[in-house]
């Protein structure tokens, strides 16, 4: 019996469509490492089913949300196969004992650390894996207020598109360019950026993470305009 609630998200998609996807209704086995860590920066689940949404006609999503548990992460896996998934792209809570999922002739698309032997990888540049508490408006809203000096921004929803892109492109049969090979996976590498009030706007604000209402309202309203933000 799974210790974690399994969620399946059945989206049928509109438009744009993408008609290559092959079959009816071709599923992608989403599999978190535990969707309530808001620490985690790997991946957003929503943002992955939006771009498949975006780009698949009619594909399914199925989330699981493994809650942090290993073990509950290896039996997701087996029921994912099981439910005829055709892609599965995981969020490892323990690489190793996701070994064996890749053993078998099922595609796999690893996120935030590279399950062994998986055929892609989306994560960070230098195998970094980056922890920060807190939303990054949140975090970005500390550096106004002086509560801290920095903050760590991961490009979560462009790592999140990106593997929703290589899944939909294993159901259509389509290669995907600019790849790199690190340790004989294909893999897609991003960089984090460390982020100082000097820098938050530039990155932060023009990369459409957040936007200045959001930055200087409430309690920081007084310290966004001390500092010239607004």
């Amino acid at each position: 019996m799974l210790r974690a609630r399994l969620l399946t998200l059945v989206l049928l998609v509109l438009a744009p469509l993408l008609s290559a996807c092959a079959g009816d209704e071709p599923t992608i086995a989403l599999l978190v490492a535990d969707g309530s860590d808001t620490a985690s920066r790997a991946v957003d689940a929503e943002a992955f089913t939006e771009r498949v949404e975006a780009t698949c006609d009619e594909c399914q999503v199925a989330v699981y949300d493994a809650e942090g548990d290993a073990a509950a992460q290896v039996s997701q896996a087996r029921q994912a196969e099981a439910d005829s998934a055709d892609v599965i792209v995981v969020v490892p809570v323990d690489v190793d004992e996701l070994a064996s999922l890749t053993a078998r002739d099922l595609p796999v698309v690893s996120m935030g650390e590279p399950v062994p032997a998986s055929d892609r990888f989306v994560g960070l540049e230098r195998g970094e894996v980056v922890r920060q508490e807190g939303s990054d408006l949140q975090a970005a809203r500390n550096l106004v207020l002086g509560d801290e000096k920095t903050m760590t921004y991961v490009p979560t929803r462009a790592m999140s598109e990106q593997a929703a892109d290589l899944a939909v492109a294993y159901l259509a049969d389509n290669p995907v360019e600019g790849g790199e090979d690190v340790d004989g996976i294909e893999s897609w590498l991003y960089p984090a950026q460390d982020v100082t009030i000097d820098t938050l706007t530039s990155v932060l604000v023009a990369q459409g993470v957040l936007t200045l209402d959001e930055l200087c309202d409430g309690s920081t309203e007084k310290d966004c305009a001390r500092l010239g933000i607004r």
